[in-house]
This record gives structure tokens, sequence and C-alpha cells, in this order.
């Protein structure tokens, strides 16, 4: 795609996903993100065929946002643990920073979008597989040194991507967590069960 085409289609996703999370997906008209985006709404039809094609492009487009983290992590020194609490912070501060990537993918667009599922594993399912192959790597080298126990890594990295979601829900719902994404990490680092220590011993033996 050339230059010019692409920053034009750049620019008619930054609209949609201005108009998208404030008025939600279904509410959202294809003439209304043309006039944000200051182009004739034929124009808008050149880059997309239809309204669900706008919305498999924000997804994607965030996707390709999460992975150039996920790459740039990837070249720095750190340990594979210090690697994966980069990320994690570096995609929270990103949605934080922008809440309106919580209501783009919230309940309602997400059961809207699954009407378009074929399209959206077609278009998007590649960069969630790219990354969750970046991120099982990390895993596979903490296995490997020792930092983690043996897992299965393609397991783990679908499990990081759950507590990523988890974080995010936990700051949609404003429940009161003080530090989500610290708070996450601790649990998917070291899990629930409470240390072997004499107290868990002697409760365990009933003595």
């Amino acid at each position: 795609m050339k230059r010019k085409s692409a920053e034009k289609r750049l620019a008619i996703l930054k609209a949609a996903f201005a108009v998208v999370s404030e008025r939600g997906y279904s509410e959202t008209k294809v003439e209304e993100i043309a006039q944000r985006a200051g182009v004739a709404k034929g124009t808008v039809y050149l880059y997309f065929r239809d309204k669900p094609a706008i919305y498999i492009g924000m997804v994607d487009w965030l996707l390709e946002q999460a992975m150039v983290i996920v790459a740039e992590t990837a070249a720095r020194p750190l340990s594979p643990r210090d690697k994966l609490a980069e990320i994690l912070n570096a995609w929270s501060r990103g949605v934080l920073s922008n809440p309106a990537v919580l209501a783009l993918l919230s309940t309602e667009n997400v059961n809207q979008a699954s009407t378009v599922m074929k399209r959206f594993r077609k278009h998007c399912l590649p960069h969630l597989q790219e990354m969750t192959s970046a991120i099982a790597a990390f895993i596979r080298q903490g296995v490997e040194t020792g930092e983690f126990r043996p897992v299965e890594p393609r397991l783990a990295a679908l499990m990081f991507a759950g507590a990523f979601r988890a974080a995010m829900l936990a700051v949609a719902s404003r429940w009161p967590v003080k530090n989500p994404s610290a708070t996450v990490q601790e649990l998917f680092f070291h899990g629930m069960l409470a240390p072997a220590g004499p107290a868990r011993i002697k409760q365990k033996t009933g003595s």
C-alpha cells in the first residue's frame, strides 16, 4: 500500500476508533466515521467494504501495536520474567492512557464482532498467533535457564494473555484493586497456593 493510502487508511481507523469508543459499535454509522476522518463516505468504502471490516481493522491495528511492544521488549537484555512483566506493564499503560480501548473491546462490541468471525480469524488470528509464539518463546527460555519451573510454553502464554485481560477487567469494572497489573503479575508468577511452611504441613496432616 502506498504511503498516502496507508496514511488515509490509518486516519479512518483512528476516526472509527474515536466514534466507536464514544457511541459503541452498534450505534456508530459509517457517515459519522467519514465525517470524523474528514473524508467522503465513499472514501471509507474504498478502504473498508463494510462496517464489520472497520471493526476488524481497528482490532488488528491494536494487535499490531501490542506486537511492536513485544518485539521491542524481546530485544532488551532482560530476564524472561522481566520481559513478561515489562510487556504486561506496557500493555496496561497503553490501555489506561486510552480507556477507549476498553470500550472497543467491550462485551457489546465483541459479541457484534462474532457475526464476522470468519474474517476476524483471517485478519486478526495471525497476529494473535504471532504474539502467543513470542510470549511462549520467553517462557521457554525461562524454563531452560531454570527461572521458571517446567511448564508447557504455549499454554502458559495463553494464560499470560488471560492475565492481561483480567487486569483490564478489574480496571473496567472499577474493582477496588490498588494496582491491577502488579496484582495480576503476582498471581501469574506465583499462583494461589501458599508456601508449604510448618503451619500448612500441620493443617494437611491434621495434627
